[in-house]
């Protein structure tokens, strides 16, 4: 996603005051500063000098290094989520040391067995679940790839290690660590290979091109999905549900990129081919590799596509017919209400995003927490209000502003 304009550390300033109801006056006269300095700041203005953002971030009761733009620190550590990150550093670190004299690992089925339910875990958010058992695991799976000769129980341990940089991904991407994400879904495809899985290799490319969309680079997402849909077509079974489901969530990404470029046509020419695979599964399939598809999904595209493309009245519409099954992730319905609040954020209408904010929050509360764009929807409404009223004020000290 790429960076607006005002999302600079004047604004965040501006935020945090606001929600400390507090004038800029106020601010400045509490900070020994000018009221015109304040100003300046906050529109963008000027740079705001290490002491001048010290003594702010004191009055306003935050941390410095969430004015700077790290939103996540303080919740991390409210959680306890900040101390499973240099753990699940040092084992994605693992990968090309051979095997850990010290590791004795379990049989491989049994080593699978725990990383579903890590999977399971990461799909519903968990993820104090996950970040305090998976470098354990990671670890354990680095040492039976490396001391199993080749053959089917190997790659089904690569499969397995490759599931778990796929949760490790899922677990540095949500909190944040762009960096830490990245190289888990580089040990995910290399341990993909080895298992010799062209669907595993498909979803990584598809996760590849989300963090290329969060940095704005369409162009450059709809080419690796475009490698994803040849890694299908090795598969050799088009019609199986595993072959119809990986493509059409690589469609479904497509429609996103091709929103995120203004391309009208584009969007509806990948709905389409994502809807009719849809339509030759006949039912929506919520598990498999990990992932949800179905006519329940596109459905939730043509909402979000609608919504970056900026046409609302299409977007309430399509809305109106969507119903999500009780199966459905958890992940995914939280998502939709967090777009759902950017719409009506964007339409104007206050009430309607923060109750879908809300809905997000009690959906799926750790994704909502965490999720960028729960804060930037949350932001927009505090800025546009002199004083955010006691409900959004709640929120967003929820999430940490």
């Amino acid at each position: 996603m790429p960076q607006h304009t005002d999302d600079h550390i004047g604004a965040r300033i501006a935020d945090y005051r606001k929600l400390r109801q507090l004038t800029q006056t106020g601010l400045a006269q509490r900070a020994f500063v000018s009221r015109g300095t304040i100003a300046k700041i906050e529109a963008g203005l000027t740079p705001a000098t290490p002491a001048i953002v010290a003594a702010v971030a004191r009055v306003l009761e935050v941390d410095v290094a969430v004015l700077n733009g790290q939103p996540y620190v303080s919740e991390m550590q409210q959680d306890k989520l900040d101390r499973m990150i240099t753990p699940l550093s040092d084992a994605l670190d693992l990968y090309d040391l051979g095997p850990d004299l010290e590791v004795s690992p379990r049989p491989v089925a049994v080593i699978a067995d725990d990383v579903r339910k890590l999977c399971a875990s990461a799909c519903a958010t968990e993820y104090q679940g996950v970040g305090s058992k998976l470098p354990g695991l990671i670890g354990e799976l680095t040492t039976a790839v490396s001391l199993l000769p080749d053959g089917r129980e190997r790659r089904e341990a690569a499969s397995s290690l490759s599931w778990a940089y796929w949760v490790a991904y899922e677990f540095a991407y949500r909190l944040g660590y762009q960096q830490l994400a990245t190289i888990a879904l580089e040990r995910m495809g290399w341990m993909a290979e080895q298992a010799q899985d062209p669907l595993l290799l498909a979803l990584r490319l598809g996760k590849r091109s989300s963090m290329l969309l969060r940095r704005g680079n369409n162009q450059l997402a709809l080419k690796v999905l475009e490698r994803g849909h040849r890694l299908i077509d090795q598969y050799g079974k088009p019609d199986s549900v595993e072959a119809l489901a990986l493509s059409g969530t690589l469609h479904l990404a497509g429609a996103i990129a091709a929103a995120q470029a203004k391309n009208g046509d584009a969007v509806s020419g990948q709905l389409e081919l994502a809807r009719r695979a849809a339509q030759q599964i006949g039912r929506d399939v919520p598990r498999v590799y990990w992932t949800s598809f179905g006519g329940t999904n596109v459905t939730h595209f043509d909402v979000a596509t609608a919504v970056e493309l900026g046409n609302f009245g299409a977007a309430m519409k399509s809305a109106r017919k969507l119903h999500f099954p009780s199966d459905h992730p958890r992940m995914r319905i939280g998502r939709y209400h967090i777009e759902m609040a950017r719409a009506y954020s964007q339409m104007g209408k206050p009430e309607s995003a923060e109750k879908a904010l809300n809905i997000a929050r009690e959906v799926a509360p750790q994704q909502a927490r965490y999720h960028p764009l729960m804060r930037e929807t949350i932001a927009v409404l505090v800025r546009r209000q002199r004083r955010a009223p006691q409900g959004l004020a709640s929120l967003a000290a929820w999430v940490g502003m």
